[in-house]
């Protein structure tokens, strides 16, 4: 037996978490727009006082922090990423912000794995651990980037729900995927020689591919 073991029991929420690839593009978009709603209520949120320590404390997540962190992440991988991903990388972090904003809570991981959605009704957002102060464009991110191939649908939703020109989305997107692929292939220079060729993968589709910036056309009006 161990003293002092915190833990806590809950009711199983009903549903599973969507396969975005396998639902049709109504579908797709009738649980983002949900999804939408749900992380605004997240980012309206004031929380209490204790949690905010929490909440402040930066974190090892990969994410964009600042233009200058940004910069030594991309020095440290130089020598595996070919030049021309190596100048796009450079032209990211130079039109970067010079530091992450931290004006709300966001979740930081909202990937569809970690919604649970009941037909079509989303039902629970699981898997706070990254929880933090940041901006929308933290979530926005992970809710666009992993929709597949419904991802043009979101993006539009997104731009139509908050306002914010779809250049300006696409761009802090990439911005965000960006640190997180080159902070993925560091840890995989230093730790996962095997996986070094995925993330090179990875940042080829972003860079040379330009993901954010060749999305194909909405596919509803």
């Amino acid at each position: 037996m161990h003293d002092n073991v915190d833990y806590a029991c809950y009711a199983r929420m009903p549903g599973a978490s969507p396969s975005m690839e396998a639902i049709d593009a109504r579908t797709a978009r009738g649980l983002a727009g949900q999804a939408i709603q749900r992380l605004e209520q997240l980012h309206d949120w004031t929380p209490p006082a204790e949690v905010v320590p929490t909440l402040s404390e930066t974190l090892d997540h990969g994410g964009f922090t600042t233009r200058e962190a940004f910069g030594e992440e991309i020095d440290r991988v130089k020598d595996a990423v070919p030049p021309n991903v190596l100048d796009g990388l450079n032209a990211i972090a130079e039109n970067a912000p010079a530091r992450a904003v931290t004006t709300v809570p966001v979740h930081a991981d909202c990937f569809w794995d970690n919604w649970l959605a009941d037909g079509d009704t989303v039902t629970a957002l699981l898997d706070f651990e990254w929880a933090r102060f940041g901006e929308p464009l933290d979530d926005w991110f992970f809710l666009i980037r992993f929709s597949g191939r419904h991802a043009t649908d979101v993006l539009d939703l997104v731009a139509d729900r908050t306002a914010l020109p779809k250049d300006v989305l696409r761009a802090g997107c990439e911005l965000r995927e960006a640190n997180f692929v080159v902070s993925d292939l560091r840890i995989a220079m230093a730790e996962e020689p095997e996986a070094v060729a995925d993330q090179l993968r990875r940042l080829e589709e972003l860079i040379a591919g330009r993901y954010w910036w060749s999305l194909p056309r909405s596919s509803m009006a």
